[in-house]
């Protein structure tokens, strides 16, 4: 679970983060919004984005290194995604007990909210029990927002959103989701102007 504080610390220069895919926020217009509340505590609307479905827009201004929340979801590990999204590998009974309560729930099994926090940690925020604002987070190849991996409480990786350059009242927070998310690779991600990690913990 998340701190619910800042990452410590400037932000380095070295970029460890490995990107497999980032929310896709296809929600139509007029779905239930997720977290909505926790949107506005973080000073953010989620409304609607011309093309894209819902998206996040910030409401204050914000400044290069502001960080705009936590990407939260379910943990798991690679045989768990493969498994349960690729369709790679036998599934166990938990994994299809996992399946059977998305689909009594209504929760989709797309994938397009992976994560890759490490080698053998992925995040996914698709289902909305236990995900939160950032994933209406979209893209773009001209961001405004990029990701810092960091230890929270008991050593786990989480991944922080954070603005990368200023922000009127009224923008749309994007990230750039890469290359390898539009076709379906995981080839790790190293763009410094998008991604940090701590140098100091040996990332």
């Amino acid at each position: 679970s998340s701190s619910g504080g800042r990452p410590r610390g400037a932000m380095p220069t070295a970029a460890h983060l490995l990107l497999c895919a980032a929310a896709a926020a296809a929600s139509a217009p007029g779905s239930k919004i997720i977290d909505a509340s926790g949107a506005a505590r973080a000073s953010v609307a989620i409304r609607h984005s011309p093309g894209k479905g819902l998206g996040a827009f910030t409401t204050t201004p914000r400044r290069l290194g502001d960080v705009l929340g936590v990407y939260a979801g379910e943990r798991m590990k690679r045989r768990a995604r493969d498994a349960r999204f690729l369709a790679v590998g036998a599934r166990t009974p938990e994994d299809e007990r996992w399946l059977a309560s998305r689909h009594s729930r209504g929760v989709p099994v797309t994938g397009d909210y992976v994560l890759k926090l490490e080698a053998d940690v992925f995040l996914d925020a698709e289902d909305p029990d236990i995900s939160n604002w950032t994933r209406y987070i979209n893209h773009d190849s001209n961001p405004n927002v990029g990701l810092f991996r960091e230890k929270g409480e008991g050593g786990a990786s989480e991944a922080w959103f954070i603005a990368i350059r200023t922000c009127r009242p009224g923008e749309e927070l994007c990230f750039d989701y890469g290359p390898d998310y539009w076709v379906g690779g995981e080839q790790p991600v190293d763009s410094p102007d998008l991604m940090w990690g701590p140098e100091e913990d040996g990332w």
